[in-house]
């Protein structure tokens, strides 16, 4: 069985006889030199590392809630009550708020000053009303945790006040 020690020449001597096998392995200056080299890799990946550990940790919270979010927007909205304003709620320990405000932009429509001939297959009833088409910005926000949210907007047509 051959083994070489890091130490001194001449423990080595003592158990080695061998004078090609006193030059084998590393010296006590040559092991303190790598063991500073890895010392100093280690601390400045270490800090990394944690911050990396923190972030696949909070990476659960981040994915249900945009999940959550995807389900709010593509969720049919009931159109009569976009005018209300903010609903919230919590599901499955995510808080969520729809906020809607109306959006008033005058060249979104052109106006017409007289009604558009109906169709020769439908009927148009004298007394109807045709509805008043209000697009509505909608904010919808999606938070996990204190100071963390997740928050996306969308456009939508809803009713006017006076329907």
């Amino acid at each position: 069985m051959r083994w070489t020690s890091t130490g001194i020449m001449a423990v080595l001597r003592s158990i080695c006889p061998e004078p090609r096998s006193a030059c084998a392995g590393f010296t006590l200056i040559e092991a303190l030199v790598a063991l500073a080299l890895l010392l100093a890799f280690v601390s400045v990946l270490g800090p990394h590392l944690f911050y990396a550990r923190r972030i696949a940790d909070k990476i659960d919270g981040r994915i249900a809630a945009q999940v959550m979010l995807r389900t709010i927007l593509d969720s049919p909205v009931d159109r009569s009550i976009l005018a209300n304003g903010t609903r919230d709620g919590e599901t499955a320990g995510l808080r969520w708020s729809v906020t809607s405000e109306p959006m008033f932009v005058d060249a979104m429509a052109a106006r017409r000053d007289a009604p558009a001939a109906a169709a020769p297959d439908k009927k148009e009833e004298p007394g109807a009303k045709r509805p008043n088409w209000i697009a509505y910005h909608l904010v919808a926000t999606v938070s996990w945790a204190p100071g963390q949210m997740v928050s996306a907007d969308t456009l939508r047509l809803g009713l006017g006040a006076d329907e």
